[in-house]
């Protein structure tokens, strides 16, 4: 039987996917040296066992990344055959290729890590990029798509006449699926970002918006600029209310209250990252997907 290895990241989605799955949980510890340096230790015997490490890499990336691969470490050293890292919210996956001369490709660099480290298998949720997946060459990545859990959460809503928003044009095909299963119609908006700068403009679109509910949907929702432009436009429109969804919830730079002075009435997000906003669980896709590797 597997057992479940739960990351300090993600002690409520490990506790949801244990009991998703009747895995036992191993008793992890932690601890931080005066210096900052992190201190892992799996305290109990997984001689033999499936390890399914839990680890999402949200900010502090570089010490949620650390943890990972000290988790992996730590569960082979206590004896597991294998061990499965499960992260949810794969972090440096915008930085998928080389943008300008000379940059590191973060993604890549990541990805190498963890297959030297040990890892036989990876899973994460709604990769920023798919072409991170292939930069796994060793062991398996496999990606999740959480945008039907999303769905299934917003149908609770009784939303009047739906419009899914993609505040670009990349992730329409996400709009589109959720729009399918909530009965809604889906659009999109047309966005540039400055490579220097990082700096976000979207394009104004005709769109039919009085009275409707908008759901403005993205994969990640990080300073939130995509999604506040897109929220100005749609709110000129007199729409019923504004709601957002995304799947990771980074909120960096006060996002959420900027979002709120926008016109967004609601944010949710699924436990990929773990916050307040995170009322859409993973674990049950997760939980699915370990059943058919393990045989149950």
């Amino acid at each position: 039987m597997p057992v479940l290895v739960p990351g300090p990241a993600s002690p409520q989605l490990a506790q949801r996917l244990a009991k998703a799955c009747n895995y036992t949980v191993a008793k992890v510890s932690y601890r931080v040296f005066p210096d900052g340096e992190s201190y892992v230790r799996v305290e109990s015997n997984l001689k033999g066992e499936t390890a399914i490490v839990v680890q999402s890499c949200p900010p502090p990336q570089d010490k949620r990344l650390m943890e990972l691969l000290q988790l992996i470490d730590a569960s082979l050293r206590a004896g597991s055959s294998k061990v499965f890292a499960i992260v949810p919210y794969f972090a440096y996956s915008r930085q998928d290729k080389v943008f300008l001369d000379y940059e590191a490709l973060s993604s890549k660099i990541i990805a190498k890590i963890i297959e030297a480290i040990g890892a036989n298998l990876l899973i994460t949720v709604n990769i920023h990029s798919d072409l991170v997946l292939s930069y796994f060459e060793k062991i398996k990545a496999l990606n999740l798509d959480a945008f039907p859990e999303v769905a299934s959460y917003l149908t609770s809503y009784n939303l009047r006449k739906p419009l899914v928003l993609s505040p670009d044009r990349k992730r329409y095909p996400d709009a589109q699926r959720v729009a399918r299963l909530i009965n809604g119609e889906a659009a999109f908006l047309e966005k540039k970002r400055d490579l220097l700068s990082g700096a976000v403009t979207t394009e104004e679109k005709e769109l039919t918006l009085e009275g409707r509910d908008i759901v403005i949907v993205d994969d990640i929702i990080s300073t939130g600029g995509t999604l506040i432009n897109a929220a100005k436009i749609v709110s000129r429109g007199n729409p019923s209310r504004i709601i957002a969804a995304c799947i990771h919830g980074l909120y960096a730079n006060n996002a959420l209250e900027k979002l709120a002075a926008a016109g967004v009435s609601e944010v949710v997000s699924t436990d990929t990252i773990e916050s307040p906003t995170s009322k859409i669980s993973v674990a049950r896709i997760i939980a699915d997907t370990l059943k058919e590797l393990t045989g149950g």
